[in-house]
């Protein structure tokens, strides 16, 4: 009856384990999975230690990843040489290790790690990619209790276990590689989109408030063009990098493209906004770089829900780009919220009118200001036409770019065996860049017509 009861208990455990691992597939979040897999490991196996153990993709160095909050960090460092002995074994050979005394067993006894932590039991697991077969990592655990000593039936069950969080985890990654960007190591554009829309929805609902911060690198492509593009990686990088270290770990950042940056806020009014948005810019402000002689800075935007009076993700997201606008107008190296010059303007006007209400507050001066404002599209089409200004600037740059490379070709096709078969390769994708040549050519006109049809344009023509 016992045995039964037993094996019983055995099959209730196993169908539990492989219940939760199936379910491990669909966690994204590689924190959150590794979280989700060190509970189960102290739940359903009853290890008093756990550690996930995972290799680097480049370096392949063997680094814990998450761990029991029980793993002390002043034996930390003893878990980490004693785990680097089991792991090299099981990532050398694929195979797992199972000590069911540790004491007894005089292959891992005599560590001083063994008896440090005075450990008893213990079993580590690889972690298998589905995709090639290579070893991802391994799943550690142990116990130090005489009356908690794993059984093979232990072993049988960490090992199915390992499989589905092994899968889970290769998910998990492939995942952070589709919506990371691999240079900042930030969110992507189309990340970005999906994850403001979900806050600005959540927002909304709770009726709480969301800012968002747009942040450009000052001058970017002077430093580019100056130091080359390896200097502005590295430029990129660390900004990055700085701009993390004064945010919230739920707080997002993302690149957008080139040397632009945005930042989602949860929960945040315009207040602590514009107090974020001055520590990154005078952190950001303060970094040097080998070689650069100019000072790297950054002008930041800010939109926020509900103070601007926003009802959809495009009015913030807009809201947000004007003020990046204005912030570089102004001489960049500035932080510039939504409405800020033009509230300013209209605060004095009721100062001077005499007329200050007791409630008057910045929420208030908005929604006067975008009352006054209603119907009134010169801000807009300010920043469109100077975004229009900016964007023809850079293809200016671009063709002075290609100017130079048509001489390089030159300089390369004289040079050319005329009766080799590279002359006629070289003639066809010359042929191919005549009629990129000519498309452009044709887009340009287009747009110069459309500039020419304006009301405006015809009017100062017939003037």
């Amino acid at each position: 009856m016992k045995e039964q009861l037993a094996k019983q208990r055995e099959a209730d455990r196993y169908k539990t384990l492989l219940e939760i691992g199936q379910s491990l597939v669909t966690i994204t979040d590689l924190d959150q999975l590794l979280r989700q897999i060190i509970d189960v490991l102290a739940k359903e196996i009853q290890a008093e230690r756990a550690l996930i153990i995972l290799r680097h993709p480049i370096t392949d160095e063997m680094r814990i990843a998450n761990s029991t909050a029980n793993v002390d960090t002043s034996t930390l460092e003893d878990a980490i040489l004693f785990s680097k002995t089991i792991v090299s074994d099981v990532v050398n050979k694929g195979k797992s290790i199972f000590s069911r005394d540790v004491i007894k067993d005089a292959t891992y006894s005599k560590s001083d790690s063994v008896m440090n932590l005075k450990i008893r039991s213990l079993m580590c697991v690889p972690l298998i990619a589905k995709q090639n077969g290579d070893i991802i990592g391994t799943v550690y655990v142990d116990n130090r209790s005489v009356g908690n000593i794993f059984s093979k039936e232990d072993l049988t069950l960490l090992e199915s276990f390992a499989n589905l969080a092994g899968m889970a985890i290769e998910n998990a990654h492939l995942y952070e590689l589709a919506i990371m960007d691999e240079l900042t190591k930030c969110y992507v554009r189309r990340y970005f989109e999906q994850r403001v829309r979900e806050e600005f929805s959540r927002a909304e609902r709770q009726a709480s408030q969301l800012s968002l911060l747009m942040i450009d690198v000052d001058q970017f492509k002077e430093i580019n063009d100056r130091y080359g593009h390896p200097v502005g990686d590295m430029v990129l990088k660390e900004i990055a990098s700085t701009v993390k270290r004064n945010l919230r770990t739920y707080d997002l950042l993302a690149r957008l493209g080139g040397d632009e940056f945005a930042i989602i806020l949860p929960e945040v009014g315009f207040q602590d906004a514009y107090r974020v948005s001055e520590k990154i810019r005078t952190a950001c402000a303060q970094l040097t770089f080998p070689g650069v002689q100019s000072r790297t800075t950054v002008s930041i935007g800010i939109a926020c829900f509900p103070l601007h009076h926003v009802n959809n993700v495009e009015s913030l997201l807009k809201k947000a780009d004007v003020a990046l606008y204005k912030a570089k107008q102004m001489g960049r190296n500035t932080c510039f919220f939504y409405g800020q010059q033009e509230m300013l303007e209209l605060f004095g006007q009721i100062a001077v009118e005499g007329t200050v209400p007791a409630n008057l507050s910045i929420a208030s001066l908005l929604e006067r200001m975008e009352d006054q404002n209603r119907g009134d599209v010169s801000e807009e089409i300010d920043f469109i036409i100077g975004k229009s200004i900016d964007i023809l600037k850079d293809l200016c740059e671009q063709v002075n770019h290609l100017k130079i490379m048509a001489v390089q070709m030159n300089n390369q096709i004289i040079q050319l065996d005329s009766t080799s078969n590279k002359t006629v390769e070289v003639s066809l994708l010359l042929q191919r860049l005549v009629l990129r040549q000519e498309e452009l050519d044709q887009v340009l006109q287009d747009y110069a017509g459309m500039l020419k049809n304006l009301p405006l344009m015809k009017a100062s023509v017939r003037q």
